[in-house]
């Protein structure tokens, strides 16, 4: 598990290793700081699988599932589809920070949410939690809960990017309490990257261990 600082900048070397997919999708974003945040994210997660795959960072071919999921594939062929390698990642970012889960034990969601300045996330709470996770606390409707409010939205969140689903499933229907979506069991961690902020990552199968360190 990486901590991704995205305020450090990268020089013109560091943006020729996207692939003009990605060079593409920061072009479509409306905001500067925006843009140079996916730009440092998108560098940053080429350089980590190149450390773990021995393969240059600009040389990587990422190709996304029907919901935005990406996975590492091997050479294309003449039809343009890539055999996915057995390494799995996946990649958040919010604000500042991004977090990188890798790893060789299952599919991998992660997410990163900053903790916005809600004045209270009760209406969000009643359209996107379980009736099971609105249980665990009476003041949904007051500031005091916007932490949990979160790091419940970041296991969501987490589950369904790891089951490759994007937010294409209601939230209602991920149950954070017993790591389910629609029957199937994930095993989930909360994170912690920094003030201000929760996260949370969700794998098929239960790691032998997980690591946490910061990137650069």
């Amino acid at each position: 598990m990486w901590r991704i600082d995205l305020s450090a900048r990268g020089g013109a070397d560091d943006l020729a290793l996207l692939s003009p997919d990605e060079r593409a999708r920061a072009e479509r974003l409306v905001n500067a700081k925006a843009r140079a945040r996916f730009r440092s994210a998108r560098v940053a997660l080429r350089r980590l699988l190149s450390g773990y795959l021995r393969v240059p960072p600009g040389e990587l071919a990422l190709e996304y599932g029907e919901h935005g999921k990406p996975r590492l594939v091997s050479g294309r062929g003449d039809e343009g589809a890539g055999e996915a390698l057995p390494f799995f990642f996946n990649l958040s970012h919010s604000g500042g920070l991004a977090l990188c889960a890798v790893g060789q034990f299952g599919e991998i969601g992660v997410d990163i949410e900053r903790i916005r300045p809600l004045s209270y996330p009760g209406p969000l709470a009643r359209d996107h939690l379980s009736p099971e996770e609105w249980r665990l606390r009476s003041d949904w409707e007051t500031a005091a809960a916007r932490p949990e409010f979160f790091r419940i939205w970041a296991r969501k969140e987490s589950i369904l990017k790891a089951a490759g689903l994007g937010l294409s499933r209601p939230l209602g229907r991920v149950d954070t309490i017993r790591g389910e979506l629609d029957g199937r069991s994930w095993w989930l961690m909360d994170l912690f990257p920094g003030e201000g902020f929760t996260g949370a990552v969700a794998c098929s199968r239960r790691p032998k261990s997980v690591r946490q360190w910061s990137w650069p």
